[in-house]
């Protein structure tokens, strides 16, 4: 069976560029964070307050969606 998504508009689907700055810098940084956390330079509870102080920085959209 086919599935049909009804049409988004540009109002519901638009993130303004101040948005799409904040969660570009928000993932980028998170993207580091991760990383250290991956070789171990910091542990989970570093990267779990970095990942909130980022997100208290940038409020994130999305960033939430994907944590």
């Amino acid at each position: 069976m086919p599935v049909i998504l009804r049409p988004v508009s540009k109002k519901e689907a638009a993130m303004t560029k101040e948005q799409f700055d904040r969660e570009k810098k928000y993932q980028a940084a998170l993207a580091v964070a991760r990383e250290m956390l991956k070789k171990g330079v910091i542990d989970e509870a570093d990267f779990l307050r970095i990942e909130a102080r980022l997100a208290a920085k940038f409020q994130p959209v999305l960033g939430g969606i994907f944590c």
